[in-house]
């Protein structure tokens, strides 16, 4: 299973957005951050807004925060939130001749359900305290001196 790149962006705009500390961020410095189009990044943002992970302020000074507390952010549900289908197989779409009997079906969609449990365990804010992305946090903003990304790592 692979996340679409709406979900992947989705995701670090979050992480950026609450390495921030309550700081409004504006859309044109997460782009650059990420090298994500900024287009990409509208659609992204507008639509963690719409589901209350981000809250835009208007105006001067204006830009984007995080909307709720990022310990209850769980990453799972940002996950089912973002992606338009989490089916392993479109069983349907394949026309097979097992559906709708088939044990494959079911086994892969429990599989499904425990890779959104399993992410659900994790939330915002432990992505934002984990050590090692910290450390990478470091090497990022140290490598361009004022919190804009120029490596080419990740």
């Amino acid at each position: 299973m692979q996340l679409s790149r709406f979900t992947d962006y989705a995701l670090r705009v979050l992480i950026f957005v609450g390495r921030q500390g309550g700081r409004v961020c504006t859309m044109s410095e997460i782009a650059a951050y990420h090298r994500i189009s900024h287009e990409h990044l509208r659609k992204v943002t507008h639509k963690l807004a719409k589901l209350g992970y981000l809250a835009s302020r208007r105006g001067r000074g204006g830009g984007i925060v995080l909307g709720a507390d990022p310990a209850s952010m769980r990453i799972g549900d940002i996950i089912l939130a973002t992606e338009k289908d989490l089916a392993i197989v479109d069983c349907d779409a394949l026309d097979c001749i097992l559906s709708p009997g088939c044990s494959l079906k079911r086994a892969l969609d429990r599989g499904g359900r425990a890779f959104i449990a399993a992410l659900n365990e994790v939330t915002l804010a432990d992505l934002l305290v984990d050590r090692q992305m910290k450390q990478q946090f470091k090497r990022i903003d140290f490598a361009s001196g004022d919190g804009t990304r120029t490596d080419r790592t990740s």
